[in-house]
C-alpha cells in the first residue's frame, strides 16, 4: 500500500485511501507524443511535463489528486513525420471532457490541466499546441455547475524568468535550450548530441497555414546551443513554482468572482 501524504495522492493509492483523505484538486497532465529532432525523444513532452505536474502537485498547498500523463495530443502541425502520433481535435475534446466529469462526479470540483508545456514566446490566453483544450476546459466550465476547470502551459506561465535564464526563451517553440535543458537535467542518456541551431524568421501562428516540417526541416525552432544540465534544474525550479502560482492564484481569484452577489 502507498504511504497517503496529506499533500498528494496518484494512480498508486487505493479507493479506500482516496476516502479517508478526499482530494479537493485534481491535476490533468497532458503531454504529446511527437518528434524532437534529432537529438530528443518523441517522449520528451512527456516526461517534462509528468515531473512539471508531479513537483506542483506536492507543492500545491491542498489535498490533490495527480493523474498519471495523457501521452497523445494533437499534433497535426508534424502530421507525416516519424514519431508523430497524434489525436483529432475533437477526440482530445472528449478526453479531457470525460475525464474532469468523471472527476467531478467523484467529488473533485477543481481542476487544473497542465496543457502541454508551451512557450515562453506566448502569454498564458492563448495555448501553443493542443489548442482545443482551451475550448474544452471552457465549456466545461460554462455547462457543469458547481466545477471550476483552468488549463495552464508551464513554459508561458514562467515566460519572464526563463527569458532572463535563456536568452532565446522568447524566440523558441521546440526542442530549444529549454526542453533540451530540461532533458538534460531529467534523462541525460536520452539526449543526443547536439544539432545546430535554427530559429525560422516567421512567427508561430504560421504553423496555422503550414506544417512544422516546411518553417523547420530539421525539427527546431531555437537554439538547443545554450542547453545544459545546471540550467534545466535551474528551469524545473522556476517553471513548477511559476506555474504552481497560476494554479493557486487562479483558483482563489475564481472562488471570489463566483462568491459574488
Amino acid at each position: 500500500m502507498t504511504k497517503v501524504t496529506s499533500v498528494m495522492l496518484t494512480w498508486q493509492n487505493t479507493a479506500w485511501e482516496y476516502q479517508a483523505h478526499p482530494p479537493q484538486i485534481a491535476i490533468l497532465p497532458l503531454a504529446c507524443l511527437e518528434p524532437h529532432a534529432a537529438h530528443l525523444p518523441i517522449g520528451t513532452d512527456r516526461i517534462i511535463i509528468g515531473e512539471i505536474a508531479r513537483r506542483v502537485a506536492e507543492q500545491i498547498g491542498a489535498p490533490t489528486m495527480l493523474l498519471p500523463t495523457w501521452s497523445l495530443g494533437t499534433s497535426g502541425h508534424h502530421a507525416g513525420k516519424t514519431g508523430a502520433i497524434y489525436l483529432r481535435f475533437e477526440t482530445l475534446w472528449a478526453v479531457v471532457r470525460d475525464v474532469v466529469t468523471s472527476l467531478h462526479e467523484h467529488g473533485i470540483h477543481q481542476v487544473a490541466v497542465i496543457n502541454n508545456h508551451g512557450s515562453a514566446m506566448t502569454g498564458t490566453t492563448r495555448p501553443i499546441g493542443n489548442f482545443i483544450v482551451k475550448t474544452a476546459v471552457r465549456q466545461l466550465n460554462y455547462e457543469t455547475p458547481g466545477l471550476t476547470a483552468i488549463w495552464v502551459q508551464p513554459f508561458a506561465a514562467a515566460r519572464a524568468e526563463l527569458a532572463n535564464l535563456f536568452p532565446s526563451a522568447r524566440s523558441e517553440l521546440h526542442a530549444g535550450a529549454v526542453e533540451t535543458s530540461l532533458l538534460m537535467r531529467l534523462a541525460r542518456d536520452l539526449v543526443g548530441a547536439l544539432p545546430p541551431d535554427h530559429v525560422p524568421d516567421v512567427a508561430p501562428n504560421y504553423l496555422d497555414f503550414a506544417p512544422f516540417k516546411k518553417i523547420a526541416p530539421r525539427g527546431i525552432w531555437g537554439k538547443p546551443s545554450e542547453a545544459s544540465a545546471d540550467q534545466g534544474a535551474r528551469a524545473l525550479e522556476i517553471i513548477v513554482q511559476a506555474t504552481t502560482d497560476y494554479i493557486t492564484t487562479t483558483f482563489k481569484q475564481l472562488k471570489e468572482i463566483k462568491q459574488r452577489g
